[in-house]
């Protein structure tokens, strides 16, 4: 399996076994518990992810292709992104900042699109969407467990009685 997912060419895990083809949900890999988020395939596979999936500002395509012409950058992939970091494919600085930075695409109210135009930051697709926001929720505590500060609140305003052992939840 490892060796049919790993791409040598791309130096990048791939979307299907003996594929070239990139796909942000590969970021997931360390959730799962397939490698570490820090080994040297993961962090190669997030540069390469980062350098042909990104957006800017920390949002990221799921893949690229003739079937997703225009589209936006899905929100849950730049939490992936934030998340992998969290896990220890970066510094906690850098799965903080990441994390903050995505946080600025939500609205007003803090709801999150499907997809964000990563040109003018506005929504795009459905809205709201729960798999951004199941995205954003696990990217938190994951950032929490990294920053081993379990009341880590990204406003910095702690909820008032909110529980604090929420289920992960994953698409």
């Amino acid at each position: 399996m490892e060796t049919r997912a790993w791409n040598s060419a791309l130096r990048s895990y791939t979307a299907q076994l003996d594929g070239d083809r990139l796909d942000a949900s590969v970021l997931l890999l360390p959730w799962y518990g397939f490698e570490k988020a820090s080994s040297e395939r993961m962090r190669q596979t997030y540069a390469r992810i980062c350098a042909q999936l990104g957006a800017g500002g920390g949002l990221l395509y799921r893949y690229l292709g003739e079937d997703s012409p225009g589209e936006g950058a899905f929100g849950i992939c730049g939490f992936w992104g934030a998340e992998f970091l969290a896990l220890g494919g970066g510094t906690a600085e850098e799965a903080q900042d990441a994390f903050l930075r995505l946080c600025g695409f939500a609205n007003d109210v803090g709801l999150f699109a499907e997809e964000i135009d990563p040109a003018t930051g506005h929504a795009l697709g459905n809205f709201p969407q729960a798999f951004t926001h199941v995205g954003l929720i696990n990217a938190a505590l994951s950032l929490a467990r990294r920053l081993g500060d379990e009341t880590f609140e990204p406003t910095g305003v702690p909820p008032q009685g909110a529980e604090r052992e929420a289920p992960e939840v994953r698409p």
